[in-house]
């Protein structure tokens, strides 16, 4: 019969054992110490214990196994959290700050960040022309195939505005936690940090009005954006509060060169001082130059806001209405933690420039 009782130099023989071990590797099973020594397994066990308590080895939370204390730093720690995200390309400010926050959040946290992305999802590779967005039959394809990949890697979900609450509805189930960015969500079970698009638009309109500009002309830097698309709504309801709806144009395409050309040259022929609001900086700050370079002078002649506001407009000197995306990307991680889905809207801040 093994003896229950430790010999004396078991404890150094088998602490060898743990200090030949790699580090993120499995130390023999309890039976397979109690063979190799000759003891029995609940000596070998009671060892094992003592040695984890006094920190010269891990035992793994969920399998049971004993490891080097090392491991635990690898091992024992959470999943990572997936940013389902646009390439970062040049026109990309707006996700570079979100990140900036995002990355703020995991370290605060000790959480690790799972970057991906699929250039179908937004495909921008030509800055001074407008992007093109998935279709909801692709949007399905990508995060069908993200999921296969990686799902089970990912400890939470942080995802990009343009994915549609009718594809996100079909992985609701794998979604668990995420967080939707920017736009408002729909759908209950996720969270969403957003901004205040009306709150926005109210503020760009009582600024222009308050500066005398007699027309507002709104213009889209591209389709298919679902947050353009809420800006837009929030702007028309705005004007009925504001009293300014003979002053507000139509939504005026400005997506390529041409376009937003032609806009310039209607603007010089307009008989009435003008104000361009744009909800997006990389075409805001494409306007103000081609506005400059047609020789109109900003304020007097021609306004532009932007209702935008990251580092790329307020650079350029575009009076604008800045959002923290940098806040929202750290509240976005912050929100991951909580049992329930957690909704979180940001006040946009008013930046003065030289172009109203």
């Amino acid at each position: 019969m093994k003896s229950t009782t430790p010999k004396p130099d078991l404890a150094a023989r088998f602490r060898r054992v743990v200090t030949d071990a790699a580090s993120d590797a499995a130390l023999p099973t309890t039976r397979e110490f109690a063979k190799r020594f000759g003891v029995a397994s609940a000596t070998a066990y009671r060892l094992l214990q003592r040695m984890a308590s006094e920190g010269d080895v891990w035992q793994h939370p969920v399998s049971g196994r004993f490891y080097p204390a090392a491991a635990r730093t690898l091992l024992d720690r959470p999943k990572a959290i997936a940013c389902l995200i646009r390439r970062l390309e040049l026109d990309s400010e707006q996700y570079r700050e979100i990140l900036e926050g995002v990355s703020l959040g995991c370290g605060a946290l000790h959480r690790t960040m799972l970057l991906w992305h699929d250039v179908l999802l937004v495909n921008h590779p030509e800055p001074h022309e407008a992007p093109v967005f998935a279709t909801a039959v692709q949007q399905r394809a990508i995060l069908k195939d993200f999921l296969a990949r990686h799902g089970e890697a990912a400890g939470g979900f942080v995802l990009d505005h343009v994915w549609s609450d009718e594809v996100l509805r079909t992985q609701l189930d794998r979604l668990q936690p995420a967080v939707v960015l920017f736009r408002a969500c729909t759908l209950p079970e996720l969270g969403n940090v957003r901004v205040d698009f009306r709150s926005g638009a109210l503020k760009a309109l009582t600024h222009l009005l308050g500066r005398g500009y007699e027309h507002i002309l709104p213009i889209e830097p591209f389709a298919g954006d679902p947050a353009v698309g809420e800006f837009f709504a929030a702007l028309d309801r705005a004007v009925d509060d504001t009293g300014c709806r003979e002053r507000l144009g139509k939504v005026v395409a400005a997506g390529t060169d041409r376009q937003r050309t032609a806009i310039i040259a209607g603007v010089q022929r307009s008989k009435r001082r003008t104000a361009i609001l744009c909800p997006e900086d990389n075409v805001s700050t494409f306007m103000h130059a081609g506005l400059r370079q047609a020789g109109l002078t900003l304020p007097d002649q021609v306004g532009l806001l932007s209702v935008m506001g990251t580092d790329v407009a307020t650079a350029a000197g575009i009076t604008c209405l800045r959002y923290d995306f940098r806040e929202l990307g750290r509240l976005a991680v912050e929100a991951l933690q909580s049992p329930v889905p957690v909704r979180h809207t940001l006040d946009p801040q008013w930046v003065a420039g030289t172009t109203t």
